[in-house]
């Protein structure tokens, strides 16, 4: 699902000219406004990069329903979704997107929940958060066979290496 291991996440405007002159393929979109969202995803798709919108940061959109998920898939028309929401995920793959489900490894028992709802669920990737933990995303990736990404926190090169050295298939980081 991934060519590269590095993922830039757009968190705000300011990143988007920096990000459509980068050489990275896959994007997470991570902010964005419903009426602008189209065009966003049109622009990195022209040059060759895939597009991630996280739906549950797009005001105004039920992507949990059949029809708000028809609406992404069909009008803003993103590769896949990211999304903590179990439900958005199932809508997503009934719309033919990829799916990636954000998980939030905060404790052992968040940690058991997520696999146990990954495995159900069963996401074309995670997202695991916060990714420069590299122990837990080498226990995640023993749980589950379900691809991990990364996420979240990272402040240097060396330590999305080490998510990666931990079994991470990519990482995502507003930074890259």
């Amino acid at each position: 699902m991934f060519t590269q291991p590095f993922i830039h996440a757009l968190t705000d405007s300011q990143q988007e000219k920096r990000c459509r002159n980068s050489n990275v393929d896959t994007i997470f979109l991570l902010t964005g406004k419903m009426h602008l969202l189209p065009d966003q995803v049109y622009c990195f798709q022209k040059q060759n990069k895939k597009v991630f919108v996280h739906v549950d940061l797009i005001s105004g959109i039920e992507s949990h329903t059949p029809d708000g998920m028809r609406y992404i898939a069909e009008v803003i028309a993103p590769d896949g979704i990211i999304s903590t929401r179990s439900q958005s995920i199932i809508q997503a793959k009934k719309c033919g997107l990829k799916t990636i489900q954000r998980v939030f490894l905060i404790d052992t028992q968040a940690m058991e929940k997520a696999v146990q709802t990954v495995n159900k669920i069963k996401p074309d990737a995670v997202e695991a958060m916060p990714g420069l933990m590299p122990r837990v995303i080498k226990e995640l990736v023993e749980m589950t066979t379900v691809p991990i990404v990364a996420g979240g926190l990272f402040k240097t090169k060396q330590e999305m290496e080490n998510a990666l050295h931990a079994g991470a298939v990519a990482v995502s980081a507003s930074i890259i």
